[in-house]
């Protein structure tokens, strides 16, 4: 519950717009706000566990070339771990280098399969602001998001 808060509390990172939404409806208002759209217009990708025997950690294989979801602007929720909903949401104002992928994958051990959203930063200098890497600028990098983490796109 300290991290979430003091994740909420910090400074957002230069050129990153951030806030922790209390509930579904102030999470929709901000990427709203942030696509400039009105609700009903931004939609959202996540990952999904199509099948799911077991939470076990393994290695997972990609099945097929990952798909782009074109978006102009996007935006990342988190949920943080708290009493009550609370959803760390943030975008930078310049996103033009980075890219939304739905990817599809199966574990090595249980042959589960998950369609994962991924999120990659082609300028990878913008993403060590973010403390994601410490390779600024040099290559691609990109994170894979859990269930239950949020990607809005426009």
């Amino acid at each position: 519950m300290e991290d979430t808060l003091k994740k909420c509390e910090y400074a957002p990172a230069k050129g990153e717009t951030k806030t922790c939404a209390t509930s579904l409806e102030s999470m929709v208002d901000f990427v709203s706000d942030a696509f400039k759209v009105s609700p009903q217009d931004i939609r959202f990708v996540t990952t999904t566990h199509p099948t799911m025997s077991t939470s076990s950690l393994q290695n997972y294989r990609v099945l097929e070339a990952p798909k782009e979801i074109k978006a102009v602007r996007k935006v990342a929720c988190h949920p943080m771990p708290y009493p009550h909903a609370v959803f760390f949401c943030h975008y930078d104002e310049d996103s033009s280098e980075t890219r939304v992928f739905k990817v599809s994958m199966v574990g090595e051990n249980t042959k589960d399969k998950v369609d994962a959203a991924a999120v990659c930063h082609l300028d990878s200098a913008s993403a060590a602001l973010l403390n994601l890497t410490d390779k600024q600028g040099k290559s691609p990098m990109c994170h894979f998001f859990s269930a239950g983490d949020l990607v809005w796109v426009q």
